[in-house]
């Protein structure tokens, strides 16, 4: 049976089609990531109330991506040049509409901190304790799904020549990038691979291992003949990365 928080989301997307296939898996990254979030949840040894709290977060992270879809024929933050994480915000905390998900408001705080942070590249210095953790459990199960998304619904193509200095030098930094600053294909694929830098619990590596949804991902990228070198050291990076974690 499905929760109240579950049934009015349905209603919400019964606006949008379902056919369109970047709105399908939106809606269903919404519910797996909703899922990942209830798993870290129980690893982290949350109680249930906040078991519940971090699943809602999980199902709401991306409510504004499905009018992004719809007015503009894309998801991308970039090109779109709407930031979906302001606008889940704005419909749900200015318009009012968290109400139609829980009716409490006394985590509404926690629910928009975690839902505007999710896409940043940092968390505001600002944002402390509940609010902090609960962001960082976002960030980490929105990455993890994402390598699901990617490798179920795109296909990438690996060319060392495309990859610009400044990414590679953030890239072996081990840090996360911008995405203004990608220039290429083969950018975006680095940029993609370093969200692994910025996951925060170790539970999370765990599940993100147990997925096997990165490795996944490696496996679709088409790699140029004379580029295999050094994609081979960029997952031989990744490799001793996650070796540490």
């Amino acid at each position: 049976m499905k929760k109240k928080s579950e049934i009015a989301f349905d209603k919400y997307i019964s606006n949008y089609d379902l056919n369109e296939k970047q709105i399908r898996y939106k809606y269903l990254h919404s519910y797996e990531v909703e899922k990942l979030m209830k798993k870290l949840a129980k690893a982290l040894k949350l109680s249930e109330e906040e078991t519940k709290l971090a699943e809602l977060i999980g199902l709401l992270h991306d409510i504004g991506r499905f009018e992004q879809v719809k007015k503009y024929g894309s998801c991308s933050d970039s090109k779109t040049g709407v930031d979906h994480a302001d606008e889940s915000c704005v419909y749900l905390f200015d318009k009012g509409h968290i109400r139609d998900f829980i009716e409490d408001d006394k985590y509404d705080d926690i629910l928009k901190d975690a839902i505007k942070y999710h896409n940043k590249l940092e968390i505001d210095k600002s944002i402390k304790g509940k609010n902090l953790f609960f962001a960082k459990m976002i960030r980490d199960m929105d990455k993890v799904d994402i390598y699901r998304v990617l490798y179920t619904e795109y296909k990438g193509k690996f060319n060392k020549n495309e990859i610009t200095k400044k990414v590679s030098d953030i890239f072996y930094s081990h840090k996360t990038m911008d995405i203004h600053i990608l220039n290429s294909k083969t950018d975006e694929i680095l940029s993609i691979i370093a969200f692994i830098y910025d996951i925060n619990f170790k539970e999370s590596f765990k599940i993100l291992k147990e997925s096997n949804y990165l490795e996944k991902y490696f496996q679709t990228i088409e790699v140029d003949k004379d580029s295999k070198d050094t994609f081979d050291k960029v997952k031989q990076e990744i490799k001793d990365y996650l070796a540490d974690k």
